[in-house]
């Protein structure tokens, strides 16, 4: 089976915005859902959901979010409310927020507090006078640092680049050492394409151990030290390829020698397919050196070339 779909292509000059919005959305997914409280000049308190959403530069720390033009033209009050006050607060939201956050994404008057018509509670910020809601696990204190638009038309994009003073995050969220957030403790809420929404479920993560550098031999170096690696899809192939070196040839030949053994009464051809569906399994749980040792003691074994998955 071929590694390479079969593509449609959309075109934002022919399509048109609307229809354009549709795939684009759809296809930037999962994007993280920045739910921004802002205060008016006046001092009502403004809570809206925004995900075209992430963060930028690490130091300085500094996230940036996109609020869109409205079609009745203007500004919304999210906008508005961070140029004129340089601050907001950024917060990261879990399922049992999500109806609270769809409520606030109504439309409302720019007199109207979201936070009372969500229910949430507000908690006065430490380092800027937005408010902070008090049911989110992690809210960021921000201050901004620049509005840049991309357009004057309806759906055209204002990032709002601010930078991060202060991070808060529900310690019952974090890992033991308390220095990062244990995603198996948080499942945050992202946005989909139309009214779809996901959440990190626990079952749904997974980890890929990063390369060593430049010293990854990359999918054509796979290839060079195991020809029959040609049977494997692109993905194992790229896994394998994360290593800097194959396992040595001492490695190789005891894995081997350790297969004969286990499977003596077997056809060499049956012993042959059996490493190669082994070495499949190492890779799809990331156990790259089994997969090596499975792939090399498969040369070994001099796998006919004809076998395929």
């Amino acid at each position: 089976m071929s590694d390479i779909p079969s593509m449609k292509c959309f075109d934002p000059a022919t399509d048109g915005p609307v229809a354009f919005f549709k795939i684009f959305s759809s296809a930037v997914a999962p994007r993280p859902i920045a739910f921004v409280s802002t205060v008016a000049a006046d001092g009502t308190k403004n809570l809206s959901p925004f995900s075209f959403f992430n963060f930028f530069s690490a130091n300085p720390p500094v996230l940036v979010f996109s609020v869109s033009t409205p079609a009745s033209g203007g500004e919304k009050d999210t906008l508005r409310n961070v140029r004129e006050s340089g601050e907001c607060i950024v917060h990261i939201t879990d399922r049992p927020l999500g109806d609270q956050l769809n409520l606030a994404s109504a439309v409302y008057a720019p007199d109207v507090d979201e936070f009372e018509k969500s229910g949430l509670t507000a908690v006065a910020g430490e380092a800027v006078n937005a408010f902070r809601v008090a049911e989110a696990k992690i809210a960021m204190e921000c201050r901004l640092r620049q509005i840049v638009p991309l357009g004057d038309q309806r759906a055209s994009g204002n990032l709002v680049i601010c930078d991060v003073v202060k991070l808060h995050a529900d310690e019952a969220i974090l890992f033991e050492d308390g220095a990062s957030i244990d995603p198996r403790k948080f499942a945050s809420l992202s946005r989909l394409g139309g009214e779809w929404y996901m959440e990190t479920r626990p079952d749904a993560l997974f980890e890929l151990p990063r390369p060593p550098g430049g010293d990854a031999m990359g999918v054509k170096g796979v290839l060079a030290a195991a020809p029959l690696a040609s049977q494997l899809s692109l993905a194992e192939r790229a896994i394998l390829g994360t290593s800097s070196a194959p396992p040595d040839g001492t490695a190789v030949a005891a894995f081997a020698e350790r297969w004969r053994a286990s499977r003596a009464n077997e056809e060499p051809t049956r012993q042959e397919v059996a490493l190669l569906d082994h070495a499949r399994k190492s890779l799809s749980e990331h156990k790259v050196d089994e997969g090596w040792l499975a792939i090399l003691a498969a040369e070994q074994l001099s796998v006919p070339k004809e076998l395929h998955r």
